[in-house]
């Protein structure tokens, strides 16, 4: 790893992560994606033309020794770690009947936990500059079934708002994305049917670059006035849903 300043993302071998490492590549930062199991599309991340650096780091950040092996990583190489995005996301919508507190906990440590963890750490070692969070309109819209996701997006909302006050002038925002398109959705038949997208004032569901577009804002200068802040990237999705 070089002393070059870059840009941690978490859970780059998803839908959003693959989006954003692929657009902050095209635009020529020095990314370190971090992945949980999918080397090879970890491997696959980075388009030949694009200007960007690219590594890689396996880290499953359900658990604490791996997120405590992440920061030490980083620390003893030095990496001035200038952005960070916590793209990584346990979707779980087991019904609160069935949902098991272990489950309930392991949704938290990712989602939020880690976050927190990762975003204390980087800070600590004096580069970083800004912080973009993955949140969702489902943390103020919940559905049936939704209990620990909704409950862990509600937490980083909070989590938000207190780093961008704790850790300034280091910039905390999230995004808060609507339903992404992606293989899971093109494969529901509710979410991929011109009925639910009707719904939506964009009539569309969220294109994952159009959300790597947003965070990259977040990242840059152009956002330097902005902390706290928490950003709906939902197509109007949560219009209708007031």
């Amino acid at each position: 790893m070089s002393d070059e300043p870059c840009i941690l993302v978490t859970g780059a071998t998803g839908v959003v992560g693959v989006a954003v490492v692929r657009d902050l590549l095209r635009r020529g930062y020095r990314v370190i994606a971090s992945y949980a199991h999918s080397e090879s599309v970890a491997v696959a991340l980075h388009d030949e033309g694009s200007p960007g650096c690219l590594e890689t780091v396996q880290a499953d950040l359900t658990h604490p020794d791996d997120v405590a092996r992440l920061v030490g990583e980083l620390g003893a190489h030095k990496i001035p770690v200038a952005g960070f995005v916590h793209a990584a996301a346990l979707v779980d919508h087991t019904p609160m009947a069935d949902l098991e507190p272990a489950r309930f906990g392991e949704v938290l440590s990712v989602n939020v936990t880690a976050a927190y963890a990762l975003a204390r750490s980087l800070a600590g070692f004096g580069a970083l500059e800004s912080v973009v969070l993955l949140s969702s309109i489902g943390s103020e819209f919940a559905d049936l079934g939704s209990v620990a996701y909704t409950a862990s997006k509600g937490a980083v909302d909070g989590l938000t708002r207190a780093l961008a006050s704790e850790l300034a002038p280091v910039r905390v925002n999230a995004v808060s994305p609507g339903v992404v398109r992606s293989h899971r959705t093109a494969l529901d038949p509710i979410l991929s049917g011109p009925e639910f997208t009707q719904r939506i004032p964009l009539k569309d569901l969220v294109d994952p670059a159009a959300l790597a577009d947003v965070i990259a804002f977040l990242l840059g200068a152009g956002a330097r006035s902005m902390t706290g802040q928490i950003l709906r990237v939902d197509g109007g999705h949560s219009l209708r849903l007031l």
